[in-house]
């Protein structure tokens, strides 16, 4: 008896204008939103291979180590170069075509300084189409697409299931034959999932054929396993917003009413609930006081290393830090230069500490170990206040935000849009927790470019500020940063709970549809 009433409800569901309706609407959203996205991500990946390339390149480059505290290279033998410090960078993910997450807002690439703690990437300029009309489809995704448009024809087919069929008198007849209630809800339930499959299938292959077809495009085991978790996922979705069409047609008695307590459901737990929650927290987090106050007391604490370089020099009878004048030059036609700013470094909000120090036909001679032992001593001691200013910022600037994510996330699952939402970045691997992941593995490599220099004793040597003949900083042995992205499982266990939500949604809901089913008058 259930397959006779799930074809029954096929052919109903198939031949609706609803279901042409939405169907359409879906496909025209994700072809032209998945050609946007793809060149999106063709863009991103020749910057990243270009970038990698760079990296590469500049290391040979740096001639002293103190270019990696300072992020200019500035030499007589290079020349004048700009971002001369290492950068860690992040692929772009081919999945972000399915779901954006922090894709979106992310950047590529994070500046490893020595004495600044990185939190966050560099600023990218963004992918711009040049058609105005097409660029219109950057602000959503596949996800939303289907969150949307796909949840509403979820609802609309579901609000005549019971009370419709009461309407037209066929429920009766159905319900007079040997078919019990349970078996013509499961039936009902089956054909509105398979219902639902067809158009989701649809926007997933047309969005396979668009990522098959982008150029540089790394589609390995791994991402087809994702996509077929992102199409599992999707049609859980769908099947939590049909049992809420379900629930609501078997709570009325006559279709326009459930329709209309449809409509109301679908926009409160799609759209209302889900970006009112997140427009108020953003709202109550305040960020650019929080950044204020944090780079207030990260400049009281450098002000604090200045007093204490300061005493380090005078301790050894010199009466400022960088006590350059204790280095004697050669007196040839090139004569030698130093290049520093407000003596122990500068400050900034973006960049932290910056310290500057260049000298050039350094002489041989008994003060130079000496200064040499300061700067030992006081780079040392600037790497001490770098943590200890970044342990004042960081509760500021990153814990605070990222409690305000975690309380987000934690009240997105009460929602079926926002559950879904997440568990599909999750899979695509555009989560804002893996970025967050990127970000710790970046300070666990700049913790190895110290230890690198530490090994080689690099913060008192002759190189750490000289690159005359013989003397030139050997930075090929540096370690590179080599990013871990997610693997599947790891994915998945981060989607687990928004996972979890959705399925005690579909389980409830299942529950509650057969109770009040079997409580219907059908009459």
């Amino acid at each position: 008896m259930i397959g006779i009433v799930f074809k029954k409800e096929m052919l109903s569901h198939l031949l609706s204008q609803r279901f042409a309706a939405c169907t359409v609407l879906a496909v025209v959203l994700i072809i032209a939103n998945g050609v946007l996205t793809s060149q999106t991500y063709v863009h991103k990946k020749a910057s990243y291979l270009t970038q990698r390339a760079a990296e590469e390149t500049k290391l040979h480059e740096i001639t002293y180590y103190s270019v990696l505290g300072w992020d200019w290279l500035v030499s007589t033998k290079s020349g004048f170069k700009p971002k001369a410090a290492p950068r860690a960078l992040r692929a772009p993910r081919p999945l972000a075509v399915f779901a954006q997450g922090a894709e979106r807002q992310a950047g590529q690439a994070i500046k490893v300084m020595l004495f600044n703690v990185p939190y966050q990437a560099e600023e990218v300029s963004p992918f711009q189409s040049s058609n105005p009309y097409l660029a219109i489809f950057a602000f959503f995704d596949m996800v939303y697409i289907f969150q949307l448009v796909l949840g509403l024809l979820a609802v609309l087919i579901a609000s005549e299931a019971i009370s419709g069929e009461k309407e037209d008198g066929t429920l009766r007849l159905m319900l007079t034959t040997n078919a019990s209630r349970a078996q013509v809800l499961a039936g009902k339930v089956l054909a509105g999932l398979t219902t639902l499959a067809i158009p989701t299938a649809l926007g997933f292959i047309l969005l396979t054929i668009l990522l098959l077809g982008t150029e540089n495009i790394e589609v390995g085991a791994g991402e087809w396993a994702r996509v077929g978790l992102l199409f599992a996922l999707s049609l859980l979705y769908l099947l939590v917003f049909y049992l809420i069409g379900l629930v609501i047609s078997c709570m009325t008695h006559r279709s326009a009413t459930s329709l209309i307590y449809a409509l109301f459901a679908w926009a409160l737990l799609a759209i209302v609930l889900p970006n009112s929650i997140s427009a108020l927290l953003n709202e109550q987090a305040n960020m650019g006081e929080k950044h204020a106050q944090a780079h207030h007391k990260a400049a009281q604490v450098w002000q604090e290393f200045d007093q204490e370089v300061t005493d380090l020099a005078r301790a050894h009878g010199q009466t400022k830090y960088f006590p350059t004048d204790m280095v004697e030059h050669v007196r040839t036609e090139g004569r030698g230069i130093v290049i520093y700013s407000e003596g122990t470094g500068t400050y900034s909000k973006r960049d932290g500490q910056t310290p500057q120090l260049y000298l050039t036909s350094v002489a041989d001679s008994p003060s130079l170990a000496k200064f040499q032992d300061i700067v030992r001593s006081g780079e040392r001691l600037r790497l001490q206040y770098a943590q200890r200013a970044w342990n004042e910022k960081a509760p500021l600037i990153e814990g605070f935000p990222r409690r305000i994510e975690r309380w987000n996330d934690q009240l997105q699952r009460l929602f079926p849009a926002g559950a879904y939402a997440q568990a599909a970045s999750a899979f695509a691997g555009t989560s804002r927790r893996e970025y967050y992941d990127f970000i710790d593995q970046v300070r666990a490599y700049r913790g190895q470019i110290i230890t690198f220099l530490e090994d080689r004793d690099a913060f008192g040597s002759r190189e750490w500020f000289n690159d005359d003949d013989g003397w030139r900083a050997d930075l090929r042995d540096l370690p590179r940063f080599h990013e871990h992205a997610w693997t599947v499982a790891e994915s998945l266990s981060q989607a687990l709970p928004a996972l979890t939500a959705l399925s005690l949604y579909a389980a409830i809901l299942f529950v509650l549809a057969n109770r009040l089913f079997a409580r219907y008058d059908a009459m």
